[in-house]
């Protein structure tokens, strides 16, 4: 094992021990959490345009996204088009482009909006249970989808996106995720039900994928390896949570099409 794998898998041990106790316990300790990864995505979004400390918008982008955390759905749609009416006229007045709207709504919306299922999560009485069933599907496909792209990845997926993701990698990385959390969810998550256990196992580790390379896409539209680089051998926080943003939201949506 080389330098740089111990190192990144050290710094994700460390994020585990320091994530897992919040996430478990809930409440006041998981909001907590995600208003601590919410500003350090808020700065790097904020930074993105010139690579530099952004203040004021790294303070706006903090303040939707965890908007998202305790606002009542009902007042999503508001939220969303109220923030981008104040982009567009932070874009008029303060010589701003159309990158900067474009970006900074897609990425702020997508992170209020995975906060507030994280909300919508603990509000059942199985909260830890049922948020360890969407991040088995989701960081299990990350994780299996690495080691089987390095050891038997030959053919490239998106290489102009993703230079080193491979479709031996995503397939093997889906497989492993969505045999794990439906079973983990059929034995674990008995308040939810069976057909909705299934679909969203079925469908998370897919949409995991999806957040990966949706934000590697932004990535490359910038020119940067990482949003950041507080994490050795992660980058910044929306490398390290780009997959479970995604997960999170379409999640809250299938509670929705249950009707939970």
């Amino acid at each position: 094992m080389n330098k740089k794998m111990r190192i990144k898998i050290l710094t994700a041990l460390l994020m585990i021990a320091v994530a897992f106790p919040p996430v478990y316990f809930g409440g006041i300790w998981v909001r907590i959490l995600m208003a601590v990864i919410a500003a350090i995505a808020a700065y790097e979004i904020a930074s993105l345009q010139t690579g530099k400390p952004d203040w004021p918008m790294t303070v706006l982008n903090f303040a939707v996204m965890m908007a998202g955390l305790f606002l009542d759905s009902s007042y999503i749609a508001a939220l969303s088009a109220s923030w981008l009416v104040i982009l567009f006229v932070i874009e008029l007045f303060f010589d701003k482009n159309a990158d900067f709207c474009a970006y900074t709504y897609v990425l702020t919306t997508v992170c209020f909006m995975a906060l507030h299922s994280v909300g919508k999560i603990y509000s059942f009485q199985a909260g830890f249970r049922i948020m360890m069933f969407v991040l088995i599907a989701c960081f299990v496909c990350d994780t299996m989808a690495y080691f089987c792209g390095v050891f038997l990845g030959k053919h490239k997926m998106i290489p102009h996106v993703s230079p080193n993701k491979t479709w031996e990698g995503a397939v093997g990385g889906y497989l492993f995720a969505a045999v794990l959390s439906i079973i983990y969810g059929l034995l674990a998550c008995k308040e939810l039900p069976v057909s909705l256990v299934i679909c969203a196992g079925l469908i998370l580790p897919a949409v995991a994928e999806i957040g990966d390379l949706s934000f590697s896409s932004v990535k490359r539209r910038y020119e940067i390896k990482d949003f950041g680089n507080l994490f050795p051998g992660h980058g910044g926080a929306l490398d390290r949570v780009d997959s479970i943003i995604f997960c999170l939201m379409v999640f809250s949506g299938i509670l929705m099409i249950w009707g939970l």
